[in-house]
């Protein structure tokens, strides 16, 4: 894990509202559904519109509407661009539906066994995962890593919204939003990824 540089808050506020405004669908539903790339980068666009002008009050009323333990975290931690290795980092227990046994190792370890069953049984996935991993390599891989705002939001293991809570293994960064593109990237063969970490605020780093 390495740190590059300390961003302010709002700009991961952002990323999160972004890549919920990307998801929406009618009756406020969420998924990424299979679209051309064309199709994706306009609604990339379309989000980052609305996002950037919205005041952090704004954002702040958005992501506590989602769960007022984030905003909560994202306020109470600080913020770096860094890169990470999926070898460091995990993602949620049972993120996207997917077993427990699965997502209690790291991130690269999820990822092969995701890639072996899209490969060889996908039956065994869930939909949400099946379906959110499967269009990510379809159609929008290449933007992930290109774009600030889509950066995965991980926190330091064990702190933030602890979503590997009563997990033994730990990692040294927990995924907090863009498990399911996380995986994608790993699966993709992406051995370095662009994030956004958050550590406690009492803790000194760069």
């Amino acid at each position: 894990m390495k740190l590059i540089k300390k961003v302010n808050t709002i700009d991961v506020k952002r990323c999160f509202v972004i890549s919920q405004l990307i998801r929406l669908q009618k009756g406020n539903k969420r998924y990424l559904g299979l679209m051309s790339e064309s199709n994706f980068t306009r609604k990339l666009k379309t989000a980052k519109i609305k996002a950037l002008k919205l005041s952090e009050k704004k954002l702040d009323k958005i992501i506590k509407t989602e769960w007022a333990k984030r905003l909560k975290a994202y306020d109470s931690s600080q913020w770096y661009f860094g890169i990470i290795s999926p070898k460091e980092v995990g993602v949620w227990r049972r993120s996207g539906g997917l077993p427990l046994s699965w997502t209690n190792g790291s991130l690269a370890e999820t990822a092969k066994k995701v890639k072996y069953a899209l490969e060889k049984n996908p039956k065994i996935l869930k939909k949400r995962a099946k379906h959110a991993i499967s269009n990510i390599l379809q159609t929008n891989i290449n933007y992930l890593q290109k774009e600030k705002y889509l950066f995965p939001i991980v926190f330091k293991d064990g702190t933030g919204t602890n979503g590997r809570k009563r997990i033994k293994r730990r990692m040294q960064g927990d995924i907090d939003d863009g498990c399911m593109r996380s995986i994608a990237l790993a699966v993709a063969g992406f051995k370095k990824i662009k994030v956004y970490i958050g550590f406690p605020k009492n803790i000194i780093k760069v």
